[in-house]
């Protein structure tokens, strides 16, 4: 069987991301989510939602790898079938993964730590936080779109749809969390920097 690079890449994209994710991050994430909410009374109603998109680029990477044609099933849209374009994507693609490594240095030690302590982690607003304030978000809003340019058909413009929806859902619910537990010192933070994107200073 002949693969395209673009097939082998984002097999090792995706296989790398979720072993990454699943020996740093992920191992306190979900604790600490608990505890935050056992504590403040939060519910994450976008949370699953969160996840199925993953889980949903997660197999639409993995039919790709299998079924190089899997582009054309639901009605494949005409982007540029080019290098170039390809090239694009592939960037996007190593950005969001540099993205997410500067977002678990950020912010996983501190985590491990104050759940270990049964405290809150201090508010984080150095590194990548210095300049925007949902640096993983931005990260998954990069692989949605690396990921569309590559396969792009009905199925995965839905899927980007739907993911950017539920970001901006999720991103609106943890600002939220975020002036629970840290008041005004979160509020100051969030006038100081952009939300995706760095806020310009005139």
């Amino acid at each position: 069987m002949k693969f395209d690079y673009t097939q082998i890449f984002l097999l090792i994209w995706i296989v790398a991301f979720w072993i990454y994710y699943f020996s740093t991050y992920g191992k306190v994430e979900e604790k600490h989510e608990h505890s935050v909410r056992e504590k403040y009374g939060t519910h994450a109603k976008w949370g699953p939602f969160f996840g199925s998109a993953f889980m949903g680029w997660t197999a639409v990477i993995f039919i790709y790898f299998f079924h190089y044609d899997s582009r054309a099933w639901v009605w494949r849209l005409s982007l540029p079938d080019c290098a170039a374009v390809k090239i694009a994507a592939v960037m996007i693609l190593c950005f969001a993964f540099l993205l997410n490594i500067l977002f678990t240095i950020s912010v996983g030690k501190s985590i491990r730590t104050a759940f270990t302590a049964n405290q809150n982690p201090p508010l984080i607003t150095t590194g990548v936080y210095g300049r925007i304030r949902h640096p993983a978000y931005l990260a998954f809003f990069a692989v949605a779109g690396g990921t569309f340019l590559i396969i792009s058909n009905l199925i995965t413009l839905l899927l980007l749809v739907y993911t950017w929806v539920v970001i901006y859902g999720h991103t609106l619910e943890e600002e939220k969390k975020m002036t629970m537990i840290y008041g005004e010192a979160y509020e100051r933070y969030r006038r100081s920097t952009g939300r995706f994107l760095p806020k310009l200073k005139i």
